[in-house]
């Protein structure tokens, strides 16, 4: 059981983190790019909401996968323990996704999208992207973290 759920965890990762690495590094400078503003939300709304879909299941087999792991393991007595530094590392970065994929994103950051390309409100687009450029980098650095903590407990090295 604790190898299927090591399997299922590591290809929800990848994939998630992938597509993190895509709207960052890929979609995000070809909509910053676009002259037309309207054009510039819609670019990226293609893309970010059919992502988004996609991220909140990677988020739910993640986290489920993750703690049948940790219970299989006898590992959720280490979480908060300075020996489960790794594990609670990610378990909070998992908690911070949640938040941002099932309340923040949908709540905030797609409403705004919303209003920007339906012209009611009158924005600074080019500002809301760069800022949006500048918290994916931050959310892509705080999930490769997590990662890079998941490969030294998978490896039995300790992060202290």
């Amino acid at each position: 059981m604790f190898m299927l759920m090591h399997i299922i965890h590591l290809l929800t990762v990848i994939l998630w983190i992938g597509g993190l690495a895509f709207v960052t590094v890929i979609m995000l400078p070809i909509a910053i790019n676009t002259k037309e503003p309207l054009q510039k939300v819609l670019s990226f709304q293609r893309v970010e909401h059919r992502f988004a879909k996609q991220a909140r299941i990677y988020n739910v087999i993640t986290g489920a996968s993750g703690f049948v792991m940790l219970y299989i393991n006898g590992w959720h007595h280490l979480l908060f323990t300075r020996q489960g530094l790794a594990l609670t590392v990610m378990t909070m970065i998992w908690v911070f996704w949640f938040v941002m994929l099932w309340g923040l994103e949908p709540l905030i950051i797609r409403k705004m999208l919303d209003k920007m390309m339906k012209g009611e409100e009158k924005m600074d687009i080019d500002g809301v992207f760069r800022k949006m450029v500048k918290l994916h980098w931050v959310m892509m650095a705080v999930s490769l973290v997590a990662a890079a903590a998941g490969a030294l407990t998978a490896h039995g090295y300790p992060i202290i």
